[in-house]
């Protein structure tokens, strides 16, 4: 999550202090148990949400990979790992999330790439000793270097394929440049990129795009992309823009945004049920000083019109590890599976660890 947008970044910075000084252990508990109860009271959000108390991955530095730009070996998640991903696939889940390296002769500090974690309990997890996907010597290092990949989402299609939607940056002399980009695997291990979601039908689209979450429906433990009017549909960037696309890969930008004025981001998931889409967010928080998960309940005729909104989060930085880390007082949830008769929802903290929070499915 590291990059918001500057106005968010603003209110973070403005208020990070007064949460930490000014909210009681009582007054987080009731904040804590009006967040739960919201799900229960409103009937459609998913709740209530219960925290693990601990991270469940964080970084190490016994992982080492050859870069293959740089030409030599580099821990590549020593410093953070968070923002993850997660599929169901053959009775496990795989975790596959952004990983920093500690690249000290880089002026913002990291090269971002994606790691591949897998667990039989949805707890305990074993990691792959290299990442997945990287920057690399070929045709879409113009996006990815020496930034990297992250903040990632993944579907599976119709047919078996799973699609990453990942953001791509490289830093630029006025800031950075983010690029929503494309990778499709049939075994979440080997992965090839298609370059910018935008760059076929709307290249004007391909600089400043990132963070895209695709309208899926579940199959028991299986999250599989859902066609609505014979499109398939996502949400991308802080103000949740939408595009459509016939083939999970070539995106088209279609009319306004769900929330014009910016603010929230495409969050964990955009489930299609029967009452509409589902979709989780995420962005700022003013009182709380912190970024936030909330939920919403799209009309599916047009997938803009909001039926109904949280207004306050139900998941937002409370323990210690969630309020210090790379970038502190950040929740932010790319992962929700359902699993073991849960709703397993896997989030970034302080974009530093992983952390997990559950509720059942109803």
């Amino acid at each position: 999550m590291a990059h918001r947008p500057l106005a968010a970044a603003l209110i973070l910075a403005a208020f990070s202090t007064a949460l930490r000084a000014a909210e009681t252990p009582a007054e987080m508990r009731r904040h804590h148990m009006d967040a739960q109860d919201q799900a229960p009271r409103d009937g459609w959000a998913l709740g209530p949400f219960i925290k693990r108390d601990q991270p469940i991955l964080r970084p190490t530095r016994d992982s080492r990979f050859r870069c293959p730009i740089r030409g030599e070996e580099v821990r590549w998640e020593e410093q953070n790992v968070y923002n993850p991903a997660a599929v169901v696939r053959e009775g496990k889940v795989y975790l596959l999330y952004r990983a920093d390296d500690r690249s000290p002769d880089l002026g913002w500090g990291r090269t971002c790439r994606i790691g591949l974690a897998y667990s039989e309990d949805g707890l305990h997890f074993k990691r792959r000793p290299e990442p997945v996907l990287y920057p690399d010597n070929d045709e879409w290092k113009q996006y990815e270097w020496e930034g990297g990949c992250e903040d990632l989402h993944v579907v599976e299609g119709e047919e078996g394929v799973y699609v990453m939607n990942y953001t791509t940056w490289r830093a630029t002399g006025s800031g950075r440049k983010d690029t929503l980009s494309i990778a499709t695997s049939r075994d979440l291990v080997h992965w090839t990129k298609h370059g910018p979601a935008f760059r076929k039908h709307a290249p004007e689209k391909v600089m400043g795009s990132r963070s895209g979450v695709v309208v899926s429906r579940r199959d028991g433990d299986r999250l599989i992309a859902a066609k609505i009017d014979g499109k398939y549909w996502m949400y991308y960037t802080h103000p949740c823009a939408i595009a459509s696309s016939e083939n999970l890969i070539d995106w088209v930008p279609v009319g306004k945004a769900v929330w014009p004025g910016g603010g929230r981001e495409a969050g964990a998931i955009a489930l299609l049920r029967d009452d509409g889409i589902l979709l989780m967010t995420q962005g700022g928080h003013r009182s709380l000083g912190a970024w936030v998960l909330r939920q919403a309940l799209i009309d599916p005729a047009d997938r803009r019109t909001i039926l109904k909104e949280q207004k306050e989060p139900f998941l937002w930085p409370q323990y210690e590890w969630e309020k210090k880390g790379f970038v502190g007082n950040t929740t932010v949830a790319n992962a929700l599976i359902p699993f073991k008769g849960k709703w397993w929802l896997y989030y970034g903290a302080a974009d530093r660890a992983i952390g997990l929070a559950t509720c059942a499915i109803e």
